[in-house]
């Protein structure tokens, strides 16, 4: 469907983008989580990854979310909850609107389908093993709630019990807290939540938006460049303590099993496609 090293040349232009973005307007990023770990261990993506994941300390992330738009390229836009009301995140994603990535969990979502990279926010939290459990928890309620809200997500969940838990959950979620709630206000309150407990956290947050993984806050703040298939970007200057907290012994290659992708349904790296347009195709799709 389509070619895995073509999606990687288009990735990096938009990464580049962004880059050239921060750079202008003074605003301070790092490559993490995967694209960390290909820099790392490939100086490039992992040879199977289809994303690129990079973090911005809060004030960082507000500033871009703020005036990003302004020194962008006019083909891309940075995707959130405050610019389009059907985004199903918490975090920002800027997409190229003139490509198309199509996620299972996102079809009949009425947001752009470009090909994108994820822009997290770090957050300080306060310290304590208490307060970090209590914390993680609230963060995983709250993915659970987003995410059930969603019956496309809840359809592409593949284990059958997953998907009996998930369809229940969908069920209360619609009956109970959306009716009284509004998906935008949900999410924007929790964000509020959480750039308040930024501004009273210590010097600890999570490295890992699915695990409970903590480290310094002051990690994100030291730089420094990586190659990346022939590009420089930045990224947490203190890789190995990073990456070994998340992924153990980081530079052995897993077994085939366990290198995941993204496994789009329908990829176009040259022409974005309208929410109709996108139906009529997977209506064709075997």
């Amino acid at each position: 469907m389509y070619d895995l090293k073509d999606l990687h040349k288009k990735e990096i232009e938009l990464l580049q983008a962004v880059h050239d973005a921060c750079e202008a307007m003074n605003v301070k990023y790092v490559i993490m989580h995967g694209t960390l770990l290909g820099a790392v261990r490939h100086h490039g993506f992992i040879p199977w990854d289809d994303d690129i994941d990079i973090c911005m300390t809060r004030e960082n992330y507000d500033t871009f979310l703020r005036e990003g738009s302004q020194y962008l390229p006019s083909n891309l836009m940075i995707q959130h909850v405050i610019f389009e009301e059907n985004c199903p995140n918490y975090y920002a994603k800027v997409r190229d609107v003139n490509t198309t990535f199509l996620h299972k969990e996102h079809i009949n979502l009425d947001i752009n389908q470009g090909i994108f990279i994820d822009v997290f926010p770090i957050d300080k939290i306060k310290n304590g093993k208490i307060r970090i459990a209590t914390e993680f928890y609230k963060r995983k309620w709250f993915d659970l709630i987003v995410n059930c809200y969603n019956p496309d997500y809840v359809a592409s969940i593949q284990r059958t019990r997953s998907k009996l838990i998930g369809e229940v959950l969908h069920w209360f979620i619609r009956k109970s807290v959306f009716r009284i709630r509004d998906w935008r206000k949900y999410i924007l309150k929790e964000d509020a939540r959480r750039r308040f407990l930024h501004k009273i956290g210590d010097d600890c947050t999570f490295i890992s938006i699915y695990r409970n993984v903590t480290d310094k806050f002051s990690l994100f703040e030291k730089r420094r460049e990586y190659d990346f298939d022939g590009s420089v970007f930045y990224g947490p200057e203190d890789y190995d303590t990073i990456l070994e907290e998340l992924y153990g012994d980081y530079m052995r290659i897993p077994p085939k099993d366990k290198q995941i992708t993204h496994d789009p349904l329908f990829v176009d790296l040259d022409r974005g496609y309208s929410k109709e347009e996108l139906a009529i195709i997977l209506n064709n799709i075997p």
